[in-house]
């Protein structure tokens, strides 16, 4: 996943979620540049991507249900299905229990692609259509 961190098409122009969105990104490529032996490293990485998306997630679900965005709940169901899959990773890992990594980095890349270019498109661009200023 080396080659995210220059796409444009993950930014909107809105700063403060620009600027998580390449926070993310950067930790999965992150990840990503990790080998398979590396289990301390990527666990540590799992961690900081855990903790992060809690933090980076409720941001966004806050200013969706301070704004009223109608798709709230759906974009948090997202949400909820990529933590889960993270937290489900994490554990597998630490147990010892195998794990491919060309599937992880695929789901990941994936999920990110659709999400940030799909669903957080509709509330930047719902966002930007009602004047809101963040």
């Amino acid at each position: 996943m080396a080659t995210t961190h220059t796409n444009t098409s993950f930014r909107f122009d809105i700063a403060v979620i620009d600027d998580q969105h390449q926070h993310l990104i950067d930790l999965l490529d992150r990840l990503g540049g990790l080998v398979d032996g590396q289990v301390p490293e990527i666990l540590e990485v799992l961690d900081a991507l855990k903790r992060y998306t809690v933090e980076h997630f409720s941001f966004e679900e806050q200013l969706m249900r301070d704004h009223g965005f109608p798709e709230y709940e759906s974009h948090r169901h997202e949400h909820e299905v990529f933590e889960a899959y993270v937290k489900h990773l994490y554990r597998r890992i630490e147990l010892g229990k195998a794990v491919l990594r060309q599937d992880v980095q695929s789901f990941l890349k994936v999920w990110l692609t659709r999400h940030i270019q799909g669903s957080d498109r509709k509330y930047a661009e719902y966002f930007r259509q009602r004047g809101v200023v963040l």
